[in-house]
């Protein structure tokens, strides 16, 4: 009884989750992705396809979370999308990026990673025309992250309130 239980919610969650994900374009950020964005226990709630509104556990609005999927649909790396999930506080202050799975080469990828600290406590609107150089041997995977950056910022600008 107990396992057909368990079975029957976890069946619910999935299908919850599928749903909340057609209904919006776009799957929120798993656990592992808000902790990694330093929001470990918060709650979030779509305000737009791809913009989640953050509220820490003691129930503290702290921001927005930005997936750039949806707005940077023409951006590529060397080998495909490179999607990032951007993190704005309530000042309009970049805290955290972070890479989400893409198709690029691991090695190539890694080395442009390390340009994404370069938009870290600016503001949104001085990060959105930030110009920043790309890694050489990573030049694909780094204009792909920068334009993702950007448009996840320009989509929080525009329609994060």
């Amino acid at each position: 009884m107990y396992r057909t239980i368990t079975i029957l919610v976890l069946v619910l969650t999935a299908t919850f989750a599928i749903q909340a994900q057609k209904a919006t374009g776009v799957a929120a950020p798993t656990t592992q992705q808000l902790s990694r964005l330093g929001l470990k226990g918060a709650t979030l709630k779509n305000v737009r396809t791809g913009i989640w509104r953050v509220t820490t556990q003691k129930g503290v609005k702290a921001g927005f979370v930005v997936n750039s999927s949806p707005y940077a649909t023409d951006v590529r790396g060397f080998r495909g999308t490179t999607p990032v999930l951007v993190y704005v506080d309530q000042r309009a202050v970049i805290r955290k990026i972070t890479a989400l799975p893409n198709q690029e080469t691991p090695e190539f990828f890694q080395e442009a990673e390390g340009l994404l600290g370069r938009f870290l406590g600016k503001s949104a609107k001085k990060a959105q025309t930030e110009k920043v150089d790309v890694v050489s041997g990573a030049t694909f995977s780094s204009r792909g992250l920068i334009g993702h950056v950007h448009a996840a910022i320009e989509a929080y600008r525009k329609y994060a309130k």
